[in-house]
């Protein structure tokens, strides 16, 4: 156990140092930045039943202090009110698109996606969750920022805000294992498809290259879109950057426990490629390097007790920076891993052994389904 435990230790110790580099190495959009050249950019919000947030999202985007801009929003034949919202906001430069029913073949948002890509004019595209508020610098520091880089597409990561109790213990997972678990540090520089990444709160991308990839067919059947897009660039030897924009953009994606867990068992199965094998080294990882340490400590041992106060300090480092809680980053990391191991048990039954893919009020195959 004694030797367990001090590999578990320098497990984390590796953790704690990829968490500083990767905190330091990855760049920031910054709002008082200024770009040269304004090619038209358009904005693209897929919306299904987005009632609750989809008129604080357009009036940000209209907010935009950018030169050219379109917004487009496709209303996925939503049921509860969102259309009447979309009519209600008068701009000239806001598109409403009515979706068409999604064809066979197709999952939702892709379908959604695709309709927004042939209506959009711009240069530039950016692809917006419904749920996510950009404060009126970021869309021209984001294309200050891929002007910078040279990349054909850009991806950023936003503020998340939490609010219920649920919220704080599990959300913090997606920053935690990105900082922690992948060498963001290595991720811009190199041209590995798995290393590529992109998120629903932002991922802007040159037409030519979205184009040249065939928009978004090749991702009709995708449940993780927005990183496959990512990964279907670099596949067509493109090249594709990550920013963090939490001083500019915030996202709240879920209000409650519950929608946490039925968000996630869409996608946490199919995010290991359906593989019960990955599942089960999955959740021996979860408990093995993060519940296990808290379980010895509690008998004195003295690795234990380390890797508990490292974990504590990794936690402590990375919230400081992302503005989460303090006391969060201290006290819930056992129960933020048990969540997620709960989460992943459910996706494994639903996606897996019921083959059930249910989201948005739609259900499909989940055997004809892919993750990224």
């Amino acid at each position: 156990m004694h030797v367990l435990a001090a590999v578990i230790f320098f497990v984390w110790l590796l953790a704690f140092l990829q968490t500083l580099v990767n905190l330091r190495s990855v760049p920031r959009l910054r709002g008082d930045e200024t770009t040269g050249a304004q090619p038209l950019v358009s904005i693209v919000i897929p919306a299904r039943n987005e009632v609750r947030v989809i008129e604080q999202t357009i009036r940000a985007f209209l907010a935009q202090d950018y030169g050219g801009f379109e917004v487009i929003v496709v209303n996925d034949r939503s049921t509860d009110g969102t259309d009447a919202i979309l009519r209600s906001v008068s701009d000239p430069r806001l598109t409403i698109v009515e979706g068409a029913e999604t064809p066979a073949g197709w999952l939702g948002k892709p379908w959604a996606l695709e309709q927004g890509r042939l209506a959009a004019k711009g240069e530039l595209l950016l692809f917006v969750d419904a749920d996510v508020i950009y404060a009126k610098q970021a869309v021209r520091a984001a294309v200050a920022e891929i002007g910078r880089s040279g990349a054909a597409m850009l991806s950023l990561f936003p503020r998340m805000e939490m609010g219920t109790l649920a919220e704080h213990v599990a959300m913090p997972m997606l920053a935690f294992a990105a900082f922690c678990g992948i060498p963001l540090w290595r991720a811009n520089r190199s041209t590995n498809p798995r290393l590529a990444l992109g998120g629903g709160s932002g991922n802007l991308i040159r037409r030519s290259a979205l184009e040249s990839i065939g928009g978004f067919g090749a991702l009709k059947d995708a449940v993780i879109d927005d990183i496959g897009l990512a990964r279907a660039v670099r596949t067509d030897q493109q090249p594709t950057r990550i920013a963090r924009a939490d001083d500019l953009i915030r996202v709240r994606m879920y209000h409650s426990g519950r929608e946490i867990v039925e968000g996630f068992t869409k996608n946490a199965f199919v995010m290991l490629d359906r593989s019960y094998v990955l599942v089960a080294v999955m959740l021996a990882l979860l408990v093995v390097l993060h519940l296990f340490p808290y379980a010895l400590a509690l008998t004195g041992d003295g690795f234990a007790i380390a890797t508990v106060v490292l974990i504590s300090v990794t936690r402590a480092v990375l919230f400081r920076s992302l503005r989460y809680r303090i006391d969060n980053a201290i006290f819930l990391h056992p129960l933020m891993v048990a969540f997620w191991a709960c989460i992943f048990l459910r996706s494994m039954w639903f996606t897996g052994v019921r083959n059930e893919l249910r989201w948005r009020g739609r259900t499909y195959d989940a055997a004809h389904t892919r993750g990224a």
